[in-house]
């Protein structure tokens, strides 16, 4: 994950939110402090429990709402996979990454290829189609399951 600057990111955010003629409250900025510095995929759940820990006045409905929030803007996306809790991940600023995800323990490891980029491209370049977004994920099972 690169280093984020916090500041940049308020202040990003401060202008989407006044775009969007949504508010800026102080604890948007809070929720947003910790979620830009946890690094990986994370719960709603585990979200709020860091959270409390600094700020714990603020609720997990606050936290559940910011995080959709987040996702509407742009900051967030969400991922859910199989049966599992919707995960959430920082995408301001961040490298595009698809994922592997083991179907037994349910580990989730972020890849990135340059050639499977292209190739996606040139797929639709060949087939007159303009990509706007996508996911990759990839079923198997991890190294350590399949040593089981």
């Amino acid at each position: 994950m690169k280093n984020l600057d916090v500041k940049s990111i308020e202040k990003e955010i401060r202008y989407i939110l006044k775009n969007k003629k949504l508010r800026n409250t102080k604890q948007r900025q809070k929720i947003l402090k910790i979620f830009c510095f946890k690094k990986g995929h994370i719960s709603v759940d585990d979200l709020y429990v860091a959270i409390r820990v600094k700020y714990p006045n603020i609720g997990y409905a606050t936290v559940y709402r910011t995080l959709k929030l987040f996702k509407k803007i742009g900051i967030a996306e969400e991922i859910k996979i199989g049966n599992q809790k919707v995960l959430y991940e920082n995408k301001y600023k961040n490298r595009h990454h698809d994922h592997l995800v083991c179907i037994k323990c349910g580990k989730l490891i972020e890849i990135s290829s340059e050639e499977l980029e292209y190739s996606q491209e040139k797929l639709a370049k060949k087939n007159n189609f303009k990509v706007l977004d996508h996911k990759l994920i990839l079923y198997g099972i991890c190294k350590e399951c399949n040593n089981i």
